[in-house]
């Protein structure tokens, strides 16, 4: 199955029906109490667009999407009008919206009633006006450090490195010791070292992860005692490096638009053909496709 990154026309969207919908079970007991079951821990979006196609022009761009989609083989991407808005007191990188030391970081938006708090992924955002605030400060999008790009076909947000240093040795044991050339970012005990390139038959346990720092030793170089057990393990020199990414202390926000994904739920589009240019139409549904 592919998906089309390509919205389906705003001008049918804007008169859909629908919404988010869960899956749950409910058994009476005796008493009249209640059993419940949440079949589902996200729900999945639902819209019907049969009064929607309003106009021969509308019929033309939803022939369209129908036949480019294959019916329900392909998504597509669907602008929900009563929710369609990424802002910063409620939109994270990361369901934590804080960083852990990683270059990358999923969006979510975060949904609150009363002490309750849902957080829903978003896979589909909008290019054109999203931005992001890392610890409350406006960041850019580029290839400079610090700055970042965006995925919006999957809605991951990756950071380019503050800081990063060529390694000079490492040592496996109860706790890791790597040596750098240089401190990247001035990280302390406390903060994560991100670390990459290294080899060996177990170099996957510290290869692409945040590691926290017990200690930072020496003036160049700098000796990192980290708090991963690496102990028995084998892992070479190979080109590895340490670098610097957002660390907890820092927030990471977001604003913008996002999309659905969805999908045609039926592959069977049936019109009732009234005379010359005027239609009317079988129920025309659309369900969002969870990715």
């Amino acid at each position: 199955m592919a998906f089309i990154e390509t919205r389906f026309p705003d001008s049918i969207s804007v008169g859909a029906v629908g919404g988010p919908v869960f899956s749950t079970m409910i058994v009476q007991v005796g008493g009249g109490g209640e059993q419940t079951d949440r079949k589902w821990t996200y729900p999945l979006h639902q819209y019907d667009v049969t009064l929607a196609v309003k106009n021969e022009a509308d019929k033309e761009i939803f022939l369209g999407a129908f036949w480019a989609a294959a019916g329900r083989a392909n998504g597509f991407r669907f602008k929900d009008w009563m929710d369609y808005k990424l802002a910063y007191a409620s939109s994270t990188l990361g369901s934590g919206g804080v960083g852990d030391g990683t270059p990358s970081y999923q969006i979510y938006k975060s949904y609150t009633f009363g002490g309750n708090t849902a957080a829903r992924k978003i896979s589909k955002p909008v290019a054109a006006g999203f931005a992001v605030k890392r610890g409350g400060v406006l960041q850019t999008a580029g290839v400079a450090p610090g700055n970042y790009s965006l995925s919006t076909t999957t809605g991951v947000v990756t950071f380019v490195a503050d800081a990063s240093s060529n390694a000079s040795a490492i040592t496996p044991g109860a706790t890791t010791q790597v040596v750098l050339a240089a401190n990247p970012g001035t990280l302390i005990a406390g903060q994560k070292l991100y670390l990459s390139g290294f080899t060996g038959a177990d170099a996957a346990f510290i290869n692409s992860l945040a590691h926290t720092i017990n200690n930072v030793t020496g003036t160049g170089p700098y000796t990192f005692t980290l708090a991963t057990n690496t102990s028995g393990k084998t892992i070479t020199l190979g080109t590895g490096a340490g670098a610097k990414y957002p660390q907890a202390s820092e927030a990471l926000t977001c604003e913008g638009e996002f999309d659905v994904p969805v999908r045609f739920a039926s592959d069977n589009l049936i019109a009732n053909i009234v005379s010359h240019e005027r239609y009317t139409w079988d129920q025309i549904i659309l369900v969002e496709k969870r990715l």
